[in-house]
């Protein structure tokens, strides 16, 4: 069987768990490994040191290069394919010169962070004939491919209208403004960054495109005047080490556990405990309450489909408990969700339920309740199954529910991302047509999807 060569375009953790130690057989935490089907010949990393220690930890050798080597490492290692897991803000760059260089990608979401840079990536994937793959895994959760099933067998007729309402716990909601995604050029914002896993799981299920949206927005909880930023008596900020201290967020999540006086920002998921100095110096102040921050927690959004539904979505990145309330409306019922998650490692976030329940609502009669039984792995259950089909090729039921998403669905996702914050400053709707000068024409492999959707690699035509 032949091994695919893969060049890997940032080591977050991310990239470390679900691309980078899958393929070099060492994934020791019940996941599957694929070190069969694929190789690992080079990492292009902003901090050698953060690379050579997973070297060291693991017991491998990568090749390391520099941000700016990729040309270099595709001369060097002729990978077959490039995986990017880097920033958000380094990803258009590294698909673009992968995809010229010969090779076929793989990026995580989101794809690019505006729709300038969508539009290179698919103009490179024209032009170079090579094979762009986003790696939407919010499509592979067991709850949500039980919903598509259901959408495709009809439960709710024509699908009317979508209500769906997403929360991030305070401790989750908090990290990314401790992050690199703090600053709208590093992310795009949250609204692209998060809320592109939420757009992209509501265009998949509708099989449709969206046309047109309206936002509001804001920064309550974070940033310089974050409305739980501790400050004196006469309302001032407090030093550092007393904010930390007095922060009923920190007092939750991490008192006990972090020195207040030092700017570890450890997600409690890396269990290597990484070092990433040349991203994060050690000497830089660093807390959710910084003036660099300049991105919302908070979004209120409409979007207008091409087939005539609509979708009211909200997000809040500062809330008691995480998951999401969802109900899909259509012209035979309704189904609805409530979906509580735990991704807290302090443990101090109510526990997740063990198992989900979808009530569908015929639109005359009673109601019939769906359970889902969770499944281990992570995401849900989802990244299994997406890593098959990324390293092996796309499974049956992949095929069936058009679970892959290429650079069509990547880009209709990153433009709502930024029609968010456009109609939020200019106060208007913005047309997806308008934002991409090349808009796709229709939702490849959606609500009707079926074998013939797909080429003969797998992927969606």
């Amino acid at each position: 069987m032949k091994r695919i060569r893969y060049a890997v375009c940032g080591l977050s953790t991310r990239s470390i768990y679900h691309f980078v130690l899958p393929l070099l057989g060492k994934c020791d935490n019940g996941g599957a490994n694929f070190s069969d089907r694929g190789e690992v010949v080079g990492v292009l990393d902003l901090d050698e040191g953060r690379v050579r220690t997973f070297c060291q930890k693991v017991g491998v050798n990568l090749p390391y290069y520099g941000p700016d080597d990729l040309p270099r490492m595709l001369a060097e290692q002729r990978p077959e394919t490039v995986l990017v897991a880097g920033p958000d803000y380094t990803h258009g760059a590294h698909i673009v010169g992968g995809l010229r260089g010969g090779c076929d990608v793989i990026t995580e979401k989101t794809m690019v962070v505006n729709c300038r840079e969508a539009q290179e990536v698919r103009r490179a994937e024209r032009e170079s004939g090579r094979r762009l793959q986003v790696a939407f895994n919010y499509r592979y959760a067991p709850l949500h491919k039980r919903l598509k099933r259901l959408i495709l067998d009809g439960r709710v007729g024509r699908i009317t209208n979508v209500e769906f309402v997403y929360n991030l716990d305070t401790w989750h909601g908090s990290s990314y403004f401790y992050r690199w995604n703090r600053r709208r050029a590093n992310s795009g914002g949250l609204n692209m960054h998060k809320c592109c896993h939420h757009f992209d799981l509501v265009n998949w299920w509708l099989g449709d495109v969206p046309e047109e949206l309206f936002a509001y927005g804001a920064l309550n909880y974070y940033g310089k005047n974050g409305a739980l930023r501790p400050r004196d008596v006469q309302g001032r900020p407090l030093d550092p080490v007393e904010e930390k201290r007095r922060c009923p967020i920190f007092q939750k999540h991490y008192a006990g556990k972090l020195a207040p006086d030092d700017n570890d920002i450890r997600t409690g998921w890396d269990r290597f405990s990484l070092p990433y100095d040349a991203q994060y110096p050690p000497t830089q102040r660093r807390y959710i309450y910084d003036d660099e921050i300049d991105i919302e927690d908070t979004y209120s959004v409409v979007v207008r489909y091409r087939g005539g539904a609509s979708m009211s979505y909200s997000f809040n990145a500062c809330t008691p408990w995480e998951g999401y309330i969802l109900g899909i409306n259509g012209t035979a019922g309704r189904l609805q969700v409530v979906h509580h998650s735990n991704p807290d490692p302090t443990g101090l976030t109510a526990p997740a339920e063990a198992k989900t329940r979808i009530t569908c609502f015929p639109l005359f009669g009673g109601q019939e309740v769906i359970e889902v039984p969770p499944v281990a792995g992570g995401h849900g259950g989802a990244d299994g199954q997406i890593q098959h089909d990324l390293f092996v090729g796309p499974s049956a039921e992949s095929r069936e529910l058009a679970l892959p998403a290429g650079s069509e669905a990547g880009a209709l996702a990153v433009a709502m991302g930024e029609a968010v914050v456009l109609s939020m400053r200019n106060h208007r709707p913005y047309r997806m047509a308008d934002l991409l000068a090349d808009p796709p024409a229709a939702m490849p492999c959606g609500a009707a999807a079926r074998s013939g959707d797909f080429n003969e690699s797998g992927v969606c035509k």
